[in-house]
């Protein structure tokens, strides 16, 4: 059997016009590294300077729920825009999202309350679901495959430049001017990447009838919103009792249910489950799944952990935030590379121990713990999520044809975003029932305009010194629930990237037009190992 690169240098089309090269490709590249850059320049800008933006706003009890509604609408959608960009082509769809992006960061620099924030950012949220499932497909069909695994890297480094810059831009902002100018940084990076697409990127697609599957749609996004609402703190206030948020996660069941069983009648599906059937599809969800939870959890609860426990500033969280994103690029990089000498399987398995063992160092910290061990833990667990979402995708992409590679590429997007709005669901759950209890044994009238003092630095300063320790010994004791759930996760997905397949096969099928050259629509597959030659050996 072929080694893995040898393997994957075979799957080229028939025809050598059928990739983009030159001048146009560079173009494209800009476009696509911009479509990155985006999301994860507001992902880091956002959440350096969340924590005082809650303070101001006095919103603590619904600090879960700005990333949980971000979220829900990134999950929602990300299976919405994979059919869509199939059925309509990829271009429409990324212009869609970006102006969708553009806007719900506009309207966030004008909110007055958390309720709005929340609003503003569902609209964040499907946009970059748009831009992230059209920008990863045309790569898929417009890049080969072997260049492919060897410039990830390139494209993640969009995190590594936005880890550097966003958190720096945000604490400057924050500090001198006002929160309110944090959210149209990026605005300008849209425009740019929309003209580069639009004047360097042609695709042809076959226009023909389609059918849209809404009630799906209505399904997924209904039985998602209930599951989230009963796992969240309001399914424990005054006016959602536990036997009604019991009612909800019921409903939930029942809603999600009825959408697989939509999905397998539809004729045209939001996810196709038949995808699914394949162990590597299968799998990669899975593990995306869990993964996914491990990094929305970090992403949320480190910045309050660094400032409303630690005392820090948003200069301290903005330190620890970005390493998460310097180790990605990094491990995206290496692990492009790793892939092709040691195969998809040992990749996937090596990125979900180093989430595992991310997690370890989060566990060990305490109120008095350094800024460079929540950093330490940070970039290692960056570098697992590289690891694991370069062996996941390439290898689902390359299973699926030209016809299927949007789904397949949303699903996995789908199942990393779902299972990070369920578990920053069930950590806030968790974060908020411990709070209050801890704040009570250390006789601390608290309210939540009290632990929200702790995330503003000006209101933190008028509080009594016993008050303050309080707050924080609650808010670091709490937040260690957050990390557990992590910590499960994480090895959950050591177990699930122990039943990758040995040996994958991979379809060539690589569309009709892309680029301006012609593709043949042919279904060739060839074999490819998932191990190195010196694993099977042994």
């Amino acid at each position: 059997m072929p080694s893995p690169a040898l393997a994957l240098r075979r799957m080229r089309p028939w025809l050598p016009g059928g990739w983009m090269t030159g001048r146009s490709l560079y173009f494209l590249v800009a476009a696509l590294w911009l479509g990155n850059a985006l999301p994860a320049l507001d992902a880091t800008l956002v959440g350096t300077a969340l924590p005082t933006i809650i303070g101001s706003l006095d919103g603590l009890a619904f600090y879960s729920w700005v990333f949980a509604a971000n979220l829900l609408a990134l999950t929602i959608s990300i299976p919405i825009f994979g059919k869509l960009a199939d059925l309509f082509g990829r271009k429409p769809i990324f212009f869609v999202g970006m102006g969708l992006f553009m806007l719900g960061s506009l309207l966030s620099s004008l909110v007055h309350d958390v309720g709005q924030l929340i609003l503003c950012r569902v609209v964040v949220g499907v946009g970059t679901a748009a831009i992230g499932t059209a920008a990863g497909t045309i790569m898929g069909d417009a890049i080969p495959l072997e260049r492919r695994a060897k410039i990830q890297w390139m494209f993640a480094s969009a995190w590594l430049v936005s880890s550097i810059v966003g958190p720096v831009i945000a604490s400057v902002i924050t500090s001198y001017a006002t929160w309110r100018l944090v959210f149209p940084v990026t605005i300008p990076l849209g425009l740019v990447a929309s003209y580069l697409l639009a004047t360097r990127y042609h695709e042809h697609v076959e226009r023909k009838s389609h059918r849209i599957d809404y009630r799906g749609v209505a399904l997924l996004g209904g039985g998602v919103l209930m599951l989230l609402i009963a796992l969240s703190p309001t399914s424990r206030s005054t006016w959602i009792n536990l036997a009604s948020g019991g009612t909800l996660l019921a409903l939930a069941v029942a809603l999600l249910g009825l959408f697989v069983w939509n999905e397998i009648r539809a004729s045209e599906p939001v996810l196709r489950p038949r995808l699914f059937l394949a162990p590597v599809v299968g799998i990669a969800a899975l593990g995306s799944f869990a993964s996914g939870i491990a990094q929305s959890g970090a992403s949320s609860f480190i910045p309050i952990f660094v400032q409303g426990g630690q005392g820090g500033t948003a200069a301290d969280v903005g330190f620890v935030l970005p390493w998460m994103t310097v180790g990605w690029p990094i491990g995206v990089g290496i692990g492009g590379r790793f892939l092709l000498r040691a195969g998809f399987r040992r990749t996937v398995i090596a990125g979900m121990i180093l989430i595992a063992t991310a997690q370890v160092g989060f566990l060990t910290l305490g109120r008095e713990s350094s800024a460079l061990h929540s950093a330490a833990s940070m970039a290692v667990m960056g570098l697992g999520f590289g690891f694991s979402s370069v062996g996941f995708m390439i290898s689902v992409q390359n299973s699926v044809g030209w016809s299927d590679r949007g789904v397949a590429t949303a699903s996995l997007q789908f199942f990393r975003s779902i299972g990070g709005s369920i578990g920053v669901a069930i950590m806030g759950t968790l974060v908020t029932m411990r709070m209050q209890p801890l704040l009570e044994f250390h006789a601390v009238a608290a309210t939540a305009g009290s632990a929200s003092a702790l995330l503003d630095p000006n209101a933190r300063r008028a509080l009594a010194p016993e008050v303050l320790a309080a707050l924080q010994l609650g808010m670091t004791d709490a937040v260690h629930q957050a990390f557990w759930v992590m910590a499960a996760a994480a090895v959950v997905g050591v177990v699930v990237a122990l039943w990758f397949p040995r040996t994958l096969t991979f379809t060539t099928d690589h569309g009709p037009d892309v680029g301006g050259g012609t593709i043949p629509a042919t279904h060739a597959e060839v074999a490819v190992p998932s191990v190195s030659p010196g694993e099977r050996a042994r």
